[in-house]
This record gives structure tokens, sequence and C-alpha cells, in this order.
């Protein structure tokens, strides 16, 4: 037989302009992603997706360059030996080309197989899936796909439940050159999830581990009960950071439900507790550094801050809010917005889009991003933004924005 092949995907130009911050303010990204799915056999599929992406525009790197230049910082780089020496923008074809789907589809009678790089997404909760094993913030970026993993995943149907492992390696194989014992720097993750489906509500139990020692276990409850409602936690554990007698639990609780108003609006609305953050004193600011952002080679000290084994964080408190909303006018026009609000230092962050589908292919919006509240973890304090090097300082708040205003058109073929 003939394969069956399907080519779509878009085209997309983005326009970003940064207020109340120094520099050159306008981003502008271009960006194509075509997709081909394919089904060569009655029980074989291949899904590819590539993208290409272009920016010109405001550089971070070179204000924050520039604010250093202009502080008494610059005397003290020149005697210690640093130079600005940023890498070149599109000095290979990872920094403008990428495969984000690349993956074989077995589906056989008992259980379906996916091997490649693949969308992993687990959980039911709005922004912050603490379930999931690859945790990825996209909810405030309406334009942007989560990131592919490179896994071999088996979904295991049992009547209306389902069994779901995976083993999948990370992006980042520098591990695997570092000499760690009981092959801790093999850089693997391994998760299972069971889902049993009964009394209109989801039940899922959820694990993964890693050979470094740092595991998750825990539970992702999603029903209804007049309205929407979904249960997502567990307990992080093998974790080296410490914090301060709290529990490494993570915990989301929230509900949603539809209105009939205009085309139908939309809110949702969930409380999250993480025990792995911190209290606002004790905020772990290093993983938020501005001045790690200005390439500098050749120096006699580090302009990082202290702090070793460092985790990415997509947020420094305990105690939040998420919500959205959604409105729509008619079926081609829509409002839509996202907040995340700290409840422990009152600041937050908004994202806001309206959506215009104009014929069957155009897709405009209009936006922005705004961070919110006094001082706190979104409005960082002056000791955030502040670089010393000995009792040399250089201010970099100039680097953060008061708003993120966006444009972009999108065309889908």
């Amino acid at each position: 037989m003939s394969p069956d092949v399907e080519l779509a995907g878009y085209a997309e130009l983005r326009g970003s302009v940064y207020i109340g911050s120094e520099g050159f303010p306008l981003t502008m990204v271009e960006r194509v992603r075509p997709t081909l799915d394919a089904r060569p056999a009655e029980r074989l599929a291949v899904h590819v997706a590539v993208e290409g992406a272009l920016a010109q525009g405001r550089d971070n790197s070179a204000v924050a360059a520039d604010l250093i230049a202009n502080s008494p910082i610059q005397d003290v780089l020149d005697q210690g030996g640093c130079v600005y020496d940023p890498p070149p923008k599109y000095a290979t074809s990872d920094s403008y080309l990428s495969v984000e789907r690349l993956h074989l589809d077995f589906q056989l009678p008992a259980v379906d197989i996916s091997i490649g790089r693949q969308a992993v997404t687990w959980g039911s909760s709005l922004v912050t899936h603490p379930t999931d094993p690859f945790p990825e913030v996209v909810a405030t970026e309406p334009w942007r796909e989560r990131r592919g993993v490179n896994a071999i995943k088996a979904e295991i149907p049992i009547k209306a439940h389902s069994i779901t492992a995976l083993v999948a390696l990370d992006d980042d194989l520098s591990e695997f050159y570092v000499e760690k014992p009981k092959g801790e720097n093999i850089p693997v993750t391994g998760a299972v999830r069971g889902t049993v489906r009964a009394l209109a509500t989801d039940w899922s139990a959820v694990a993964w581990g890693r050979p470094d020692g740092r595991y998750f276990a825990g539970v992702d409850l999603r029903g209804t009960l007049g309205v929407g409602w979904w249960v997502e936690g567990g307990w992080h554990g093998g974790r080296d950071e410490t914090h301060d007698e709290a529990a490494p639990v993570e915990v989301v609780a929230g509900i949603d439900y539809s209105f009939p108003v205009l085309n139908m609006l939309y809110f949702a609305a969930e409380y999250r507790y993480d025990g792995t953050g911190e209290d606002p004193d004790h905020y772990s600011w290093a993983s938020r550094s501005l001045a790690g952002e200005v390439p500098y080679s050749g120096c006699s000290f580090s302009l990082t801050p202290d702090g070793e084994d460092l985790q990415s964080r997509s947020s420094l408190g305990r105690h939040y809010v998420h919500a959205t909303a959604r409105l729509g006018f008619t079926e081609e026009f829509a409002l839509s917005g996202v907040t995340i609000v700290n409840l422990q230092d009152a600041t937050g962050f908004a994202s806001v889009d309206a959506s215009l589908l104009v014929g069957s292919r155009w897709t405009l919006h209009a936006g922005a991003q705004i961070p919110y509240g006094k001082e706190g973890e979104y409005r960082p304090p002056d000791s955030v933004t502040t670089l010393r090097v000995g009792t040399n300082t250089a201010d970099l708040s100039p680097l953060l924005f008061d708003a993120n205003m966006l444009a972009w058109a999108r065309y889908s073929f």
C-alpha cells in the first residue's frame, strides 16, 4: 500500500517591545515549523517537526555589558583580564534550526510504543505540573510549544484504564563525562504513570527517578463535580538543596468552569504549594542571575553568584495562585490571559492575548507580559540586580522591563 502522508505547519513573525528597560527595545523573531505525518504501514506512523528561527534586535547581553562598562566594575574587569566575548549569533546550525519532533509510533494490539523525540506532557494543572518529569512553564508564552524529549514510551490500554512507562535521555549529555559514583552521571529519566478511570474521575499514580538519586512519587486526580476539578502533587526526593525544614512536597489544587457568555467564557484557578521553594528572605536568587547572561572570558574570578549544582527553577517561593480566563466574542475573536501570583511577597506576572482568526489560515495576535507588585520574585530587589566585584558594583536593574508588548502573525499551511 502507498503511505499516507500529510504535510502541514506554520510560518510566524513576532515582534516585542520592552517598556521601561534600557537599550534598544525592539525584538523581531521569524519562525517556520513544517510538520510531516506519514503512515507507511498499517500499524506504523512517523511524525516529524522541524523548526527554524531567526531573531534580530535587542540583546540583553550587550545591554548588560554596556551597563558594566559604565560602572566602577569595568576597571576591576580590565585588571582581572576579563574580555567581553559574545559568541557568534549563528555559529552553528543548532542556533537557528532544530528537530523538535522525530518519532516512530508502533500501534500494536496490546501496546502503543513511541520511539524518538516527542512531546511528553503529564499533569492536569494550569501552569506548573508537579507530576511532569520534564516540567516547563509555557502558559505565559502562548506562541510556544513544549520542547521535545528523546524517549522510548510505551502506553498499555487496559479497557478504560492505562499504564504509561518511558525512559528519556537528556539533551545535555555532558554528565556522561563527569566522574560520579555508581552511574550517577548517566543523564536519563525513567517514569511510569498508571491511570484508573472511575466515578467520573481519572485517578493517576505517577513516579519518576534519575540515576543521581532524584525522584518523585505522587498522584494526579481530575474529575467533575458540577465544576471541573484537579489535585496534582507528590513528594520530591533526593534533592541536594536544603529547604529550612519544609517537606519537599508540591501540590496543586484547582477548579475550572465554562459560562454561556457570548461565544463562551472559560475561567480556571488553582492554588499551588511548593515545599521545595523558600520564604522570601531565603530565595535562591542565584538561579535568576542577570550577570550570568554576560559572556566574559579570561577572568581570574567568577562573575556568577556563588553556589554549586544549582538546579533551574521556574519559581522561588512556596505559595502561589494561578488563574486563567478566555472570553470568546465570536468564533474568530477571543481575549485570554493568565496570571501567576506569589502570595508570600505579593508580586506576580500576567500574560494577556487578543487573537483574531482571519480566513482559514491567518491568525493575528496582540498581547503583553507584565510583572507587577512592589518587591519580590517578579520585581527583584536591588540586592539581586546589583553585580558586585569586591567593593565595586554595577546596577543591572535597567535590564528589567515594566511590560513586554507583543504582536505576531501566524500563517498555517
